[in-house]
């Protein structure tokens, strides 16, 4: 596990450290004004996310309404994610990689079916929906849901979207200042046939910070 960085140059008190080990899926809960922090343990891993307001699990993170708010399709230090009902839910405080797909839906059994003609693997989808169970929610996941956090795709002179090897190092995260109480699921996606996570899943982590 790496060695937790604070967010706001130290000001702040870490609450939950949520170790998410490769393939497999956590949530948490986590209160309007905390710090919520994905962080990539290994390097080259990317990581699935969802969030339901927790008041109302109807209202979520929708990847297309915040591409749709913000007119752009990768957000920013300083951008808020929104809902489909666009509510800002989070806003993006630090950023130590920059690159995420919001467009992509999590990976499912049908794409391994389909493109790879292997009808057993692990995929994001799946785990988050475990995950969920496990953690005594029942909503039905849907891949479009999921935000691809430090995913490398990027769009062709030719219009295609184009999977890359992450870059960033052990340790790396994005922190996150929470606007409305949420439950939030992360999975350490499964994919090991593309570059999306270098061909070698890993593990992640969720932290949580109360600011001083």
């Amino acid at each position: 596990m790496s060695e937790p960085r604070a967010p706001r140059d130290g000001a702040a008190v870490l609450e939950t450290d949520l170790f998410v080990p490769a393939r497999e899926a956590r949530f948490l809960e986590v209160p309007a004004g905390r710090i919520l922090q994905i962080v990539d343990v290994e390097g080259h891993q990317v990581g699935d996310f969802v969030a339901f307001r927790a008041g109302d699990r109807s209202e979520y993170l929708s990847p297309a309404h915040t591409c749709s708010c913000l007119t752009k399709l990768i957000p920013q230090v300083g951008d808020r994610l929104y809902s489909n009902h666009r509510t800002p839910l989070l806003e993006i405080e630090r950023d130590d990689v920059g690159t995420h797909d919001f467009v992509v839906p999590c990976c499912d059994a049908e794409r391994y079916s389909v493109d790879y003609g292997i009808h057993d693997h692990a995929n994001c989808r799946d785990s988050l929906q475990r995950g969920a169970v496990e953690a005594g929610l029942d909503e039905r996941i849907r891949g479009e849901l999921a935000a691809n956090i430090f995913m490398h795709n990027v769009v062709t002179s030719e219009g295609r979207i184009e999977t890359r090897r992450p870059e960033q190092v052990a340790g790396a995260a994005i922190d996150m200042l929470v606007l409305e109480d949420l439950v939030v699921g992360l999975v350490a996606c499964p994919q090991d046939l593309s570059p999306c996570n270098d061909f070698d899943p890993t593990s992640m982590a969720l932290r949580v910070w109360r600011p001083e």
